[in-house]
């Protein structure tokens, strides 16, 4: 039964984002191999490192009772995911969302260092089935809401900013919350997304007077 139960959902990669010592001070390559897109590495030249920095949203059902543990892929190869992220009045309760930054694979490979184009939506209690790289057979994974960024526009440090009063009534209600640069422009931002309107424009973006740099976290704190 489910209250028998821990479940655990993250965003799995098959390796450490932080390198070891053993690569020297150079870590370019690497970088720019694991950060690759997956349905796109080619598997008579694939390298061992190709891929490997490829996130995607995973569950383990630990039973507390009998030691079992399950586990499985709730999302499929279209994009990579990573930093996920919950309306913290939640936390340590059932979550129907769960929200993370969508990885550029493209952006990031040539880069060598992770740069997110956009925010997914995970709506845990809805399924869908999709082919993904190297299935024979198609999988059954949870639905995703996308929030993309127009190109060569990047995001980070997104956090849920819940709504507060009578009118919050569902776990969704609130926004997402999170600095953008653009890099045509040089242009940073904050953009602020209905998190129940998840696909819309932004409610607001405000222009900040300096840079947000890339791998910024952020959180929420309540004013008084």
């Amino acid at each position: 039964m489910f209250e028998q139960q821990v479940v655990m959902m993250v965003c799995r990669s098959g390796a450490a984002i932080m390198p070891g010592p053993d690569l020297g001070r150079n870590k370019f390559e690497w970088f720019s191999r694991g950060f690759k897109h997956i349905n796109t590495v080619n598997e008579n030249e694939k390298n061992p490192q190709d891929g490997l920095l490829f996130a995607r949203a995973f569950e383990w059902r630990l039973n507390m009772l009998t030691g079992e543990v399950k586990e499985k892929y709730l999302t499929g190869t279209e994009f990579a995911l990573d930093f996920p992220f919950i309306n913290e009045m939640f936390t340590g309760l059932r979550n129907k969302y769960g929200y993370a930054q969508v990885v550029d694979s493209d952006a990031s490979s040539t880069a060598g260092m992770p740069k997110f184009g956009g925010l997914a939506k995970l709506c845990l209690e809805e399924r869908k089935v999709e082919f993904s790289s190297g299935e024979k057979k198609p999988e059954e994974y949870v639905k995703v809401e996308y929030h993309m960024l127009p190109r060569n526009t990047f995001c980070t440090g997104a956090a849920f900013v819940a709504r507060h009063g009578s009118g919050a009534t569902e776990e969704d209600d609130g926004w997402i919350v999170t600095f953008v640069h653009n890099e045509d422009t040089n242009i940073s931002e904050v953009y602020i997304v209905d998190a129940k309107k998840f696909g819309n424009e932004p409610v607001a973006k405000i222009v900040l007077p300096n840079r947000g740099p890339y791998g910024f976290h952020g959180f929420f704190v309540q004013g008084g």
